[in-house]
């Protein structure tokens, strides 16, 4: 879709890859990140190149630039310190021993080729956690951080120009389901361009409170009202409560102030919205009908997969495999159960279940730890941030699989990155002498205090 770039963006885009790839390898490993952060969104963007000799590789190349420029660099090592480390790695590994019996189950093809679309989407999932060790390798300071927020912002700013463009003149004094639409996200889908929008927001507002400087409160803030804007055009209502559950979570451990606003947002909200976003919510329920046939609908994908699981034990512990419910075509029209611990559930067993609780556990925990321990006041912005978005991601997986999708959730895994990085930043701060810090190139004394003033 047009994203207001000049007609020569797909071979601006394809000619750029390349030189990023080449530079990742033999001058600096985060210029392939530097490259690729701000087209994750931009699904739509991606396709102008699969016409390209391997265009349809973009995020693959660039990745794989960016790993080459890591090992050939020994002082780099791959995999960062981290406490969730091992459990990602674990967590890959048995999705994929998972993919394996989904086979079995299926009575499909081996998932052993990348033409077979089960290993094809395994693939671009551990693509996206992947995302989270090559971030925290080749991101080594708060001044590649700054410049990636930064980056992000400009993506989101282009994206939401054009989702404003193609929705924007529509007639949203009354709902319709034809007013909605997934804008640059592609194939991640209306809800998912709202859930993208809402989590990304609220990274932005955790950002915003913690700023020293009044311009950079003003402009994170800028930047997140036009995401907030987008977001009430998606008319998606599950991205609308991960929204103010993220304000929430802010307001509680950060800023006060907040909490009155989140009651003032909710007292008065009718008279700030178009009329269609009002009769989208409030027709959720009623006490006349009940249910909405899409909230209905829901429920009834809900009840479905859960009594695959009760009619049989085996599956409730071992799960039918990754990537199965949408081949079993139980309801038509319908590939996933649109709740995603539904589907782990169905899917991974209660094994794979608790393994995923554990995973966002450890996570939301990391972040809130960077956020507390962290003395620097980047750093703990940081984490505050981070925190408040993850509950957001949290809130709206429970509307849908909003998590398996790189356009949704890229930004989310570049981030938990540098949370992993601001943490050994700490550690290794503790361990050197204060003297020494200007000589460390992790220290946080090396980067300018720009960013929050």
């Amino acid at each position: 879709m047009h994203i207001g770039l000049h007609s020569l963006a797909p071979y601006f885009i394809y000619y750029g890859a390349i030189a990023a790839f080449l530079l990742s390898i033999f001058w600096k490993p985060q210029i392939g990140l530097y490259f690729l952060v701000p087209l994750l969104p931009m699904q739509t963007a991606r396709y102008w190149i699969h016409t390209f000799l391997f265009g349809e590789k973009l995020v693959d190349i660039l990745l794989l630039g960016v790993l080459i420029g890591l090992l050939v660099r020994k002082e780099r090592p791959i995999f960062v310190f981290s406490p969730i480390n091992k459990i990602i790695l674990l967590f890959i590994g048995f999705i994929y021993l998972s993919l394996w019996q989904g086979a079995f189950y299926l009575g499909g093809d081996l998932p052993i080729s990348v033409q077979d679309p089960r290993f094809s989407d395994w693939k671009n999932y551990v693509e996206m956690l992947a995302l989270f060790f090559i971030a925290a390798a080749a991101i080594r300071t708060k001044r590649q951080m700054y410049l990636i927020i930064g980056l992000m912002c400009l993506s989101v700013l282009l994206v939401n120009r054009d989702y404003y463009s193609t929705v924007g003149s529509r007639d949203f004094s009354q709902f319709s389901y034809e007013l909605r639409d997934a804008g640059p996200l592609g194939y991640a889908g209306e809800n998912g361009m709202g859930a993208f929008q809402a989590e990304f927001a609220i990274f932005l507002i955790g950002l915003a409170v913690c700023a020293r400087k009044l311009v950079l409160k003003l402009g994170l803030c800028a930047v997140a009202l036009t995401s907030i804007y987008c977001l009430e055009l998606t008319l998606s209502r599950g991205s609308y409560l991960g929204f103010l559950v993220g304000i929430f979570i802010i307001g509680l451990i950060k800023e006060r102030k907040l909490l009155i606003v989140l009651l003032v947002i909710l007292a008065t909200w009718r008279a700030f919205v178009p009329n269609a976003v009002t009769q989208r919510v409030e027709m959720t329920y009623s006490d006349k009908e009940g249910l909405d046939s899409s909230a209905e609908e829901r429920v009834g994908l809900w009840q479905d997969a859960l009594q695959i699981i009760t009619q049989n034990p085996i599956i409730g512990i071992t799960g039918t495999g990754f990537d199965t419910y949408q081949f079993m075509k139980r309801r038509s029209g319908y590939s996933d159960t649109h709740n995603y611990y539904v589907k782990v559930l169905l899917e991974l067993g209660i094994v794979g279940f608790l393994a995923f609780l554990f995973l966002l556990r450890v996570v939301w925990k990391l972040s809130l730890r960077l956020y507390r321990e962290a003395e620097d006041p980047f750093l703990s912005a940081l984490g505050c941030a981070l925190f408040a978005m993850f509950g957001c991601t949290i809130v709206v997986n429970f509307f849908g699989d909003r998590w398996s999708y790189l356009q949704v959730n890229g930004f989310l895994w570049v981030l938990l990155g540098f949370m992993s990085r601001g943490l050994l930043m700490i550690k290794e701060q503790e361990q050197q002498p204060i003297a020494e810090e200007a000589e460390i190139p992790l220290s946080m004394s090396s980067a300018p205090e720009a960013f929050l003033g």
